[in-house]
């Protein structure tokens, strides 16, 4: 089929073991295109009325973009979709990586799971595109690093892996699917649906080859896309010093002004997604201390340690996804536990830094590499240790209820054994907490839903909307 898009999907029965292949019509192409259009559509038409999220009814669905794998650039990220777990309602988690591609090279735009395997189970499809259920009982108990690097070991370097951690296996509500060794489709708690199924991993080695309607028109299109990527790219930047700077400039400023997509294409070029972390600090784009503090709190000769170039200095080389030239992750070599680890996020580096008033950058980087490993949302994560900071400094729980740990805002040292404790469902904090803020703030009372900070259940991305009131259309969307 020459039409960027593959034609079928692989629908598996995880309680029977049923494995069907199933065309779909071009015209539901034409309506949805694929990707999260196809997921969509094919949950709605298929997950009964009522359904429980974590039951054999609900439907996991891993889906890949139209334009993947088509020659086009910067079109190789991959959806998780289901009932959300966390919220009850439309779940959907996007991820960088390599696993995009292979979706489609093994015949499909989507592989859909329902029901619920009796034993730890994961799909292998071979080169040929042959789909087998596989016995995963050796992987399960494996952080997501690990499982990937005994599935690529088992099945060869050229095959993609997507996989739960131990969170996953233990059904945290803010679990993830993770590629790629930190790479991770973290949202709507999709890692406890795929858990609650028994399925540790995907791993996909197809090797089918992705046609497109006009090859010459896509190779234009992708050389004038390439084109505009390249532009300004010998254009000097600032230190990475000069951007809360900038930051403040911005928050004083009567208006704001749109932001170039050249200029910002330049920033992740140079730094990541990192270069955000001070400049929105300053901006007042970035939420602090649970969301009640200001750049004033967290300002920048404390948030110094987060500066852009703290996490460029330590960056052994750049990290790209697939199809992608910008190259905005990286993989970095730190002097902790994991001597290298991906570049962490700016969500990532503000809700385990700001959120929690919390300014060592050692730890963000440690703490990035055990919630990739674990499958644990970051965002979620940090917003649920800074729920429990709230509620322990207002008296509405005690040390005891958190296992004796001296939980205060920039405790560096107990944030890492709160978030270990939450990772592995251990004691009263994996008790209380490892299924995110809506649900402790269920099992605490006591009035803490005041300082549970969710939409419809899901921890807030970094991102203010008392800076931008657009955020909350979208959160509350």
């Amino acid at each position: 089929m020459a039409s960027g898009y593959m034609g079928k999907v692989l629908v598996l029965d995880l309680g029977t073991r049923e494995i069907n292949e199933e065309e779909i019509p071009e015209a539901v192409y034409k309506k949805y295109l694929s990707g999260m259009g196809l997921g969509a559509y094919i949950l709605y038409n298929r997950i009964p009325k009522g359904a429980d999220p974590l039951g054999p009814d609900n439907m996991l669905g891993f889906v890949s973009g139209l334009l993947t794998a088509t020659g086009s650039i910067i079109t190789g990220r991959w959806m998780v979709t289901g009932k959300s777990p966390l919220t009850g309602g439309w779940g959907d988690a996007n991820c960088g990586g390599t696993f995009s591609p292979a979706i489609k090279r093994c015949g499909y735009d989507g592989v859909f799971f329902t029901g619920i395997s009796k034993d730890p189970v994961y799909l292998y499809i071979d080169p040929k595109g042959v789909p087998e259920l596989k016995d995963a009982s050796d992987l399960w108990g494996n952080d997501a690093v690990e499982t990937e690097e005994m599935l690529i070991e088992r099945h060869g370097k050229s095959a993609k892996v997507a996989c739960i951690g131990p969170a996953g296996e233990k059904l945290s509500l803010i679990s993830g699917v993770c590629n790629d060794k930190g790479r991770i489709a973290a949202r709507s708690g999709l890692g406890a649906l795929m858990g609650s199924k028994r399925l540790k991993a995907l791993c996909l080695a197809g090797r089918k080859k992705i046609e497109v309607y006009d090859k010459a028109g896509m190779k234009g299109l992708t050389k004038k896309a390439s084109d505009f990527i390249s532009k300004g790219s010998s254009v000097p930047l600032p230190p990475g010093s000069a951007l809360p700077y900038i930051g403040a400039m911005m928050r004083i400023m009567p208006t704001q002004m749109a932001q170039d997509g050249l200029l910002f294409k330049l920033l992740l070029q140079k730094w990541g997604t990192v270069f955000q972390n001070q400049y929105s600090i300053e901006a007042g784009d970035s939420p602090i201390k649970n969301w009640k503090g200001t750049n004033k709190d967290f300002g920048a000769s404390k948030s110094k340690t987060t500066n852009a170039d703290v996490f460029i200095r330590v960056q052994t080389r750049k990290y790209h996804c697939y199809s992608c030239p910008i190259g905005c992750g990286g993989i970095c070599s730190t002097t902790g536990k994991y001597s290298e680890t991906h570049k962490p996020e700016y969500e990532t580096v503000l809700a385990l830094g700001g959120l929690l008033m919390n300014d060592d950058p050692e730890m963000i980087f440690y703490l990035n590499e055990v919630l990739n490993r674990a499958g644990m949302d970051s965002i979620s994560a940090g917003s649920t240790v800074a729920f429990a900071m709230e509620c322990l400094e207002n008296g509405l729980i005690s040390a005891s209820d958190i296992d004796g740990i001296d939980l205060t805002w920039g405790n560096t040292e107990a944030i890492i054994a709160f978030i270990e404790k939450m990772t592995a469902r251990e004691g009263n904090i994996g008790e209380l907490f490892a299924d995110g803020t809506k649900k402790a703030s269920e099992r605490i009372g006591q009035g803490s839903d005041a300082f549970a900070i969710h939409a419809g259940g899901q921890e807030l991305p970094m991102h203010d909307p008392r800076n931008d009131p657009g955020y909350a259309i979208h959160y509350s969307a």
